[in-house]
């Protein structure tokens, strides 16, 4: 056989080899670990060619999924179980872990920050999210799902409102600079509590005087617990019942004072947020949650 039907034949075969290539590496799993629970929820309703190998906790006392490598707190999660895990694509929150980029990026693995302060920064974080596994389709239509059904829900008219985030030992007012706060006023809640001059402990949440919070007047309360639910409240019922320094927030709110569920609402809950809404919505309403 002559040279030139041997060369021919060699890249012909390297011409294939190199046409099949984008093929096999489309089909090589994104193997994915989160830092952010709601990324692991929205991931579950749209399919592609990816797998969630390492994940937080929901609650710091209950482990992750069977399967799954259990990282641990979201607000320091464990690096040694996610290099054991071998993560091509890690997704964390931009304001917890921000300072850990580069630790984060395990094996060299790629690390996407997500802005979760705003509901519009959330969905367009997992449709990226959705973009770089593969399902970038199937992602968008769960977003859009999402921001048209919180158009349907919007409130006719504003509506005073207070969002207290509880904690043992202190309660701060949710601002519009959080992904609540923003969801409030998205719905066409007026928050009360978002007002200057209060000290901001954490990003978006102020802490103001017994005597500021006294002078607002809410028609609506809404307390979001951070640890115990039932012992929060308890402690908010002392500082706002007949004589306690908040009495006056009880007396004006006439749709209520509301515990939020701690599953929608202690920390974003992405695609679930309509359902958040749908709870708020019905406070407002008629003062009840709905069943």
């Amino acid at each position: 056989m002559s040279r030139a039907p041997v060369l021919a034949l060699a890249c012909t075969a390297v011409a294939l080899a190199l046409a099949a290539a984008p093929a096999r590496a489309a089909e090589t799993p994104v193997r994915v670990a989160t830092l952010v629970p709601f990324v692991e929820s929205a991931l579950a309703r749209v399919s592609g060619p990816y797998e969630v190998v390492a994940t937080v906790r929901r609650s710091l006392h209950v482990p992750v999924a069977g399967g799954v490598a259990d990282l641990g707190n979201p607000h320091g999660p464990s690096l040694e179980v996610l290099a054991e895990a071998r993560p091509t694509l890690v997704v964390g929150d931009r304001g917890l872990h921000a300072a850990q980029a580069d630790a984060l990026a395990v094996g060299g693995a790629e690390v996407l920050l997500l802005d979760t302060r705003s509901i519009d920064a959330t969905l367009a974080g997992l449709e990226t999210v959705g973009h770089r596994v593969g399902a970038g389709e199937a992602m968008r239509r769960e977003t859009a799902a999402v921001r048209a059904r919180l158009a349907e829900l919007a409130l006719a008219e504003p509506l005073p409102t207070l969002a207290v985030f509880g904690a043992p030992g202190s309660f701060l007012v949710v601002t519009g600079r959080t992904w609540l706060g923003d969801l409030l006023a998205r719905l066409a809640f007026a928050n009360v509590g978002d007002v200057p001059g209060g000290d901001e402990r954490f990003p978006g949440l102020l802490a103001l005087s017994d005597e500021r919070l006294a002078s607002l007047r809410p028609s609506l309360v809404l307390l979001v617990a951070h640890g115990d639910p039932n012992a929060i409240e308890a402690a908010f019922g002392q500082r706002t019942a007949e004589g306690g320094p908040w009495s006056g927030l009880r007396a004006e709110a006439d749709r209520g004072v509301h515990a939020l569920d701690p599953e929608l609402f202690t920390a974003n809950p992405g695609l679930d947020v309509a359902r958040a809404a749908e709870a708020l919505v019905a406070m407002a309403r008629d003062g009840s949650a709905p069943e």
